[in-house]
């Protein structure tokens, strides 16, 4: 058996509270336990569902692109007001030997001799007023007085994180760092395709960056693309000494739909709000590629 998400603890983290502070106080802080299989949570809504999963999120971060940002709304509201602070903690057992050798300075042992890996993040409201100015450490141990956890550490720690069904569709979009462009990115038979073997003699081209390279010079050598582009060149932008150098797909971002015109200020002194002028006109000369 190897390591595995054993336990997680919640103290003022949106749904939940804080710990006792003192006898006959309710302890609405979140302690769950979990079990070396697949786990299953159930509830009705609001009920902490999803905090949880975003709980394990902000603790082990995950190996999407997208990044999880904490605002004041991730701190718990109480009787007593806002809490000021969080703290998640997140601990692994059964470590193997060789996992065990890879966080040693890392790890807690307990009285009984077992060896555990916690991860504490505290997250403090640095100004009410401002949302987003969040302080947020990051350590090893229960209650996070352990050495930080390094940048190997945090990279062999994160977690898969899959979108609620609800986002599949908005996930499954193009768009640079979208969860399609990963998956494409990290399946086996696209790793050649990001070379360029377009050959502008012959036209042939196989991969997919040489299939839009070849697009992009049949595009450019389109009749009518090169009548508007003379048009625009000759018309307006060289009295603005500027210049509509081509055609460009996707403005060289993977997953962007849509043709658009590059421009090139030539000489621009004295005259800086020509460029700037010229820019919006070819945002808005775009030909749809869908």
């Amino acid at each position: 058996m190897s390591v595995y998400l054993a336990c997680l603890y919640a103290e003022n983290f949106r749904i939940f509270g804080a710990v006792p502070q003192k006898d006959g106080d309710k302890d609405a802080s979140l302690s769950l336990d979990f079990g070396p299989a697949t786990n299953v949570l159930v509830g009705e809504n609001d009920s902490g569902k999803t905090a949880i999963i975003d709980a394990i999120r902000l603790c082990l971060l995950t190996t999407a692109a997208d990044f999880y940002r904490i605002t004041r709304d991730d701190f718990h509201v109480g009787p007593d007001g806002r809490a000021g602070t969080f703290k998640i903690t997140c601990g692994f057992k059964d470590l193997t030997t060789a996992e065990q050798a890879v966080f040693l300075e890392l790890l807690t042992t307990d009285d009984e001799g077992n060896v555990a890996l916690y991860v504490t993040v505290k997250a403090e409201l640095m100004d009410p007023l401002r949302p987003h100015r969040v302080a947020v450490t990051t350590r090893t141990g229960r209650d996070g007085q352990g050495p930080a956890l390094d940048g190997a550490a945090r990279e062999l720690l994160k977690a898969t994180y899959l979108r609620p069904l609800r986002d599949a569709e908005a996930e499954l979009r193009s768009g640079r760092g979208s969860r399609l462009s990963q998956i494409l990115a990290g399946y086996p038979a696209m790793r050649e395709q990001g070379e360029d073997d377009f050959d502008e003699e012959s036209g042939s081209a196989s991969t997919l960056v040489g299939i839009l390279r070849r697009a992009e010079r049949h595009i450019s050598d389109n009749k009518a693309v090169k009548t508007a582009r003379d048009d625009i060149n000759t018309g307006y932008l060289q009295k603005g000494v500027v210049t509509l150098l081509g055609v460009v797909l996707s403005d060289g971002v993977p997953g962007r739909g849509g043709v658009g015109f590059r421009l090139c200020a030539h000489g621009a002194v004295g005259r800086p709000a020509v460029p700037v002028i010229c820019s919006q006109i070819a945002k808005r000369t775009v030909i749809s590629a869908r």
